[in-house]
């Protein structure tokens, strides 16, 4: 029997696959960052990529594929975005009430004393106690997110035996303007605090210390009062830039000091 002679094969054609495009992958991506932490900012151009991506795929005549990629972009994206505009009048009224709030505990007033309770200040309800702003002091409080302070220091007189008033607030005043640069320093006032008698002036300059402090201009609110048996020195500040604003409400709680039992 005759070997029987194979008939040519055809060449094989490659099959081309359909790219997809990438405005396609591109609403689905943000589709469901809309879903995290995109909300509305990621959900309308999801549903404006969607309908780009589906509009270049019809008229592609098949050179173009992921119609399901950019259709699921597109529903995820009109999703998102129904439930961002629903949640609109939620977020208002969250903002509103937070608002409310900080407004209520900015006009209510509350004592914090140290932690022997022997020293005292009344401040608004935002402010706290503040550890970690002097080690020296006896009572630290604050409202950081205004950048406002207020700290304490105590001197028994009974090892300071040969200072007065207006010696105890001259030391400490030098002390504090060497450590800053460009310092400078208005003329002490006599003020009457807790019924003691007590000096006051403004410090200014930039802190040459703490982190905290550092590479802008502050003002001091510096007080010292002598309640008898103490030399009470009392610092309060905020950055110069907020000074004018915020130094009433400094000299207001420094009024409010009060030492004893």
């Amino acid at each position: 029997m005759a070997d029987e002679t194979p008939l040519p094969r055809s060449p094989a054609v490659p099959q081309t696959v359909p790219r997809t495009p990438p405005v396609a992958i591109w609403s689905l991506i943000l589709a469901v960052l809309s879903f995290t932490c995109g909300w509305l900012f990621t959900a309308i151009p999801a549903v404006i990529c969607g309908h780009i991506a589906r509009a270049k795929i019809r008229k592609s005549g098949g050179a173009l594929g992921g119609r399901g990629i950019a259709t699921a972009g597109l529903i995820l994206g009109y999703i998102a975005l129904v439930l961002g505009i629903m949640g609109i009048p939620l977020l208002v009224s969250m903002i509103q009430s937070d608002r409310e709030r900080l407004q209520r505990l900015s006009t209510e007033r509350k004592e914090i004393a140290s932690d022997d309770g022997k020293t005292k200040v009344t401040v608004p309800g935002t402010w706290t106690k503040m550890p970690g702003l002097n080690k020296q002091a006896s009572l630290q409080v604050g409202y950081k997110s205004k950048q406002m302070y207020l700290i304490v220091i105590t001197d028994a007189k009974a090892d300071v035996p040969d200072l007065t008033l207006e010696k105890h607030h001259q030391l400490t005043r030098d002390r504090m303007l060497q450590k800053m640069k460009n310092a400078s320093a208005t003329q002490s006032v006599s003020r009457t605090i807790d019924g003691h008698p007590a000096l006051q002036d403004e410090l200014t300059g930039t802190e040459k210390g703490p982190a905290l402090f550092r590479e802008r201009p502050w003002v001091f609110l510096h007080t010292t009062v002598d309640d008898g048996d103490h030399f009470q020195q009392i610092l309060a500040w905020t950055p110069k830039s907020r000074w004018q604003p915020q130094n009433q409400l400094l000299r207001e709680i420094t009024r409010t000091f009060h030492s004893g039992e």
